[in-house]
């Protein structure tokens, strides 16, 4: 079982991939002005870092969980710096990082009724 640090850690992670891949992809089409990027990229970045951490927090992840993820993770961190198109394959490994943990962070089913029971079954019974 993983600290509830671990999993607010590995969820941080996966918002900061995206993060990174934005501000690489919003530079590149500002190039005298990055400050402006930054800015931008904070305003709309940021609280994806901050959900996808919490999600990943109260979510149900043990270690064979998280280990898909560090690894899509590292992926899209190696994938960031490499040309024009590894920034949008950053993107999708933050993507598909944070499915993960969202689908780990369903609430549990409820379970079936045992019988559907008809009104007249019902009214039935009493006589």
């Amino acid at each position: 079982m993983l600290t509830p640090r671990a999993r607010l850690l590995v969820g941080g992670l996966t918002g900061l991939i995206g993060l990174v891949a934005m501000v690489r992809l919003v530079g590149a089409g500002f190039p005298g002005s990055m400050l402006f990027a930054e800015i931008f990229v904070a305003l709309a970045m940021v609280p994806w870092v901050v959900y996808s951490a919490v999600r990943a927090h109260h979510g149900d992840l043990d270690v064979r969980t998280v280990l898909p993820v560090a690894v899509i993770a590292a992926a899209g961190f190696l994938l960031v710096w490499w040309a024009t198109i590894g920034p949008v394959l950053a993107l999708g490994c933050s993507l598909a990082a944070f499915v993960i943990i969202w689908l780990h962070d369903l609430p549990p089913k409820k379970p079936k009724a045992e019988r559907l029971v008809k009104i007249d079954e019902l009214t039935d019974s009493h006589r």
